[in-house]
């Protein structure tokens, strides 16, 4: 597996932070910061403040014209659509390219516990856990979320597979730590040491997706969420119905992209 076309879906990596994120993460009826326009519709993107990084690259990218041109090489129905991948640059598929899958580096991190992956979020394609313990985030590739509905039980389950899943990790430490004579008290005990607490969402969280109806909670705090859609999710969702094969059978394609104020 060796590109950022695919997402690691189950729950591979420790999820390190505890969200306590009391604000609300709409940011809809602001002006756009950058217009992609597609051959099925223009969408207006907004990039976040919170993450300077993945904010000041995609618009670099941006007035280099470096997404015009490039397919949209992965749409899974009531999830998300994905593109960004220089191989599909005038291209039907990533079969007719030999290029790399993106500009050659990766961004750090930069997860934001405000935000979750509820319908229309803009987000950046990864390498999966194994290979990329750091979560780095492709210099290119991005996806917005049209997601399946999502309801207070779905966060629930959501919850507990986060801290099963935490708590398995701390489970294979402590065990190395007692092996190796580092610690010798109790499982809890050593998680008291960690100082760890189960994570729950918060209710700024519940609202987002209450509001939203559909998302992709799956992915939370584990993918680097850097904007989101504020015009054209009905060109978004459009593109997230298309027939695939598995790639979109039909290509879709973005046209160029462009920072409204030099267009």
């Amino acid at each position: 597996m060796n590109n950022f076309s695919y997402f690691v879906i189950l729950f591979g990596s420790v999820i390190l932070l505890f969200h306590n994120g009391c604000g609300s993460d709409s940011h809809q009826g602001v002006n756009p910061d950058v217009i992609m326009v597609t051959d099925k519709g223009d969408v207006g993107l907004i990039l976040y403040q919170e993450t300077p990084q993945h904010r000041e690259n995609f618009l670099k990218l941006v007035r280099e014209n470096y997404f015009d041109s490039l397919l949209f090489h992965r749409v899974i129905a009531n999830f998300m659509i994905q593109s960004g991948d220089p191989r599909t640059r005038n291209a039907q598929t990533m079969k007719d390219s030999t290029l790399g899958d993106d500009p050659g580096y990766t961004l750090p991190a930069e997860i934001v516990e405000t935000f979750v992956h509820t319908s229309g979020k803009l987000a950046a394609a990864r390498y999966p856990d194994e290979q990329n313990p750091e979560w780095r985030s492709s210099g290119s590739q991005f996806y917005i979320v049209t997601g399946a509905p999502v309801t207070s039980s779905r966060l629930d389950s959501m919850e507990m597979q986060y801290n099963y899943v935490r708590k398995g990790r701390f489970f294979t430490e402590w065990q190395v730590e007692v092996g190796n004579g580092e610690f010798s008290g109790t499982f809890d005990e050593f998680l008291v040491s960690k100082n760890f607490q189960d994570f729950h969402y918060t209710p700024a969280h519940r609202r987002a997706y209450k509001e939203s109806g559909n998302g992709a909670p799956w992915l939370d705090f584990q993918y680097t969420i850097f904007g989101e859609v504020v015009s054209g999710m009905d060109v978004v969702k459009a593109i997230g119905r298309v027939e695939t094969d598995p790639w979109p059978a039909k290509p879709v394609r973005i046209l160029k992209m462009y920072v409204p104020d030099t267009p």
